[in-house]
């Protein structure tokens, strides 16, 4: 149940969900091609319903071959239940998008947590839509209320049920504290 949740999560943000309004104080053009955003808000909805908040302080929107969307100044993503719980949080230094090959990248302190204690955390996380796939080939630490897990080359399918370290580097039991302050 924690692994679907967790999946559910990594893949409401990079799904196609449309964002139902962007909001921003200031929206330029600049001279390398890229149209840049300051203070973006996006909400993203699916039947009316909030699946997320996407805040950064600057969005740069390259449009070509392929195009992209850079976040430069990171990215603090809120995932929510039934429209209106928050239930998990994606921060990341910085964000890229690439629509056009079904890529998402976020890099550079990259941390994912949730209401039932899971915590990720690794300086690089990508998502493969078309394969369906969550990966990164840097070292990753998933922390859960019984264990933390260390290693390399982190994957988990798109649900997350399926999650394995292709090198493991250390995993330790987390001791039960009940009754210890007595």
């Amino acid at each position: 149940m924690k692994r679907s949740i967790f999946a559910w999560v990594i893949i409401s943000l990079i799904c196609g969900c449309d964002p139902t309004n962007i909001d921003s104080n200031q929206y330029d053009d600049l001279d390398d091609g890229a149209e840049i955003g300051y203070e973006i808000e996006m909400n993203y909805t699916d039947g009316g319903q909030k699946l997320m908040t996407l805040s950064a302080p600057e969005l740069k929107r390259y449009q070509g071959n392929p195009s992209k969307d850079v976040f430069p100044k990171g990215i603090i993503v809120d995932f929510y239940q039934e429209g209106e719980e928050k239930y998990a949080k994606l921060t990341a230094d910085y964000a890229e998008r690439v629509p056009d090959q079904y890529i998402v990248t976020a890099t550079d302190n990259v941390v994912f947590q949730n209401t039932l204690g899971e915590k990720l955390e690794t300086s690089e996380l990508n998502w493969n839509e078309r394969k369906s796939i969550i990966y990164t080939d840097r070292f990753a630490k998933l922390t859960r209320p019984n264990e933390i897990i260390y290693g390399y080359g982190f994957k988990a399918n798109q649900d997350f049920t399926e999650i394995s370290f292709e090198k493991t580097t250390g995993k330790t039991p987390i001791p039960q504290l009940e009754g210890v302050l007595k």
